[in-house]
């Protein structure tokens, strides 16, 4: 979750504090999903990883004051 869910702005500096990590977490309930669709989840995390070099990451254009990782809107850095 990283930075989307604990970074902060530091009150006296102004500077934005990031987490030591940046982490993804992957969530699939049991029983629900058929082999069909975890081979549709690999296949795109392998596309993702081949473009890796390429991901340039996302800038936050709305956060809220709470829990702003459910509900930030986002935009792909150029």
């Amino acid at each position: 979750m990283g930075s989307g869910a604990f970074a902060y702005q530091d009150p006296d500096s102004g500077d934005w504090v990031h987490p030591a990590l940046e982490l993804v977490r992957l969530a699939i309930p049991r029983r629900v999903y058929s082999h069909s669709h975890m081979d549709y989840i690999v296949g795109t995390l392998r596309k993702i990883l081949k473009r890796v070099d390429r991901q340039k990451g996302f800038e936050i254009t709305y956060q809220p004051k709470l829990m702003r990782h459910f509900t930030a809107q986002l935009k792909p850095l150029a």
